[in-house]
């Protein structure tokens, strides 16, 4: 009898972390648009990856991976994406970041067309008008299973005028600040497809529990560390301790290599006190806020 209750009180703690785990937030990043029109350089593709990132936060069904964090995370791996990125680099990017879904895209069209009208019986105006059109191109892939779970194009256009009427006029001449009128619209239209998707398949995801995490402070003994309940994080996990080196360069291009890192020792949890936050205990003495702990 005893050891049959123990069994039910064992199953019933699976299901409780199974459902725990089924609770949390698919954790997502957006890796890379690129821009493959003529026009604009990296810089629409970047703004849209910024305007990405915030429309997936501001769903609320996502923990996302802030610009920041995965630059950090990869750089230290050694791991670029400032090449071309597929399906699979991009599987493997999510990976290293204990991401479930990956973002990846291209603007793959840009273009502007102008029309006027000229003035007559010798009073000198001029109409132009200016339509301007583009194309966002959005993949997600789910890193578990490399399987591309939504695909979408995106279009959005904007027109302006400019008016001169003897040398006198208004209304705007076309510059990259327009690009908001078309590509940000655009973008909100793909974050709702992607949450819409999601939503949909969200039970079948799984978990991914986060891998790595840094020292947030060092107390008395204990050791508070970056990463809680919503990132998986259990009472009684052991993680490797590093101590981050110098990060390496280009000496050419200047662009983030990586870093060495050193290994300390091991940080066991013993307390998941937040979403973001736990506290355990390393064979370490020598500590510092800042290190890296990482499975």
């Amino acid at each position: 009898m005893k050891r049959l209750l123990i069994g039910i009180l064992a199953i019933l703690g699976i299901l409780t972390v199974t459902a725990a785990f089924a609770q949390q937030k698919p954790r997502i990043a957006v890796l890379k648009i690129k821009n493959k029109s003529a026009y604009g350089a990296d810089r629409m593709a970047r703004a849209c990856e910024d305007w990405l990132v915030d429309g997936l936060v501001k769903t609320g069904q996502f923990r996302v991976i802030e610009r920041q964090e995965l630059e950090s995370i990869l750089n230290e791996q050694g791991f670029s994406l400032s090449g071309a990125v597929d399906d699979k680099t991009a599987v493997a990017a999510g990976k290293i970041l204990g991401c479930q879904l990956v973002v990846l895209g291209a603007i793959t069209d840009f273009s502007t067309h102008r029309s006027g009208a000229h003035g007559a019986f010798g009073i000198g105006f001029n109409v132009g008008v200016t339509k301007a059109e583009g194309t966002l191109n959005i993949r997600l892939v789910n890193t578990t299973t490399a399987e591309i779970i939504y695909t979408g194009s995106e279009k959005g256009e904007h027109s302006f005028s400019n008016v001169d009427v003897a040398g006198f006029g208004g209304g705007v001449d076309w510059d990259e600040s327009q690009a908001r009128q078309i590509f940000e619209p655009a973008v909100e239209r793909a974050v709702a497809a992607i949450a819409n998707k999601v939503g949909s398949i969200k039970d079948s995801l799984g978990s991914v529990a986060v891998s790595r995490g840094k020292v947030a402070k060092v107390s008395d003994g204990k050791v508070y560390v970056s990463i809680g309940s919503t990132d998986g994080v259990r009472e009684g996990d052991t993680y490797t301790l590093y101590r981050l080196g110098e990060e390496i360069t280009d000496p050419d291009t200047g662009k983030k290599l990586g870093q060495d890192k050193s290994r300390l020792g091991t940080f066991t949890v013993t307390k998941v006190v937040a979403e973001h936050l736990s506290i355990g205990v390393a064979d370490s003495g020598s500590i510092q806020v800042g290190d890296l702990i990482e499975k």
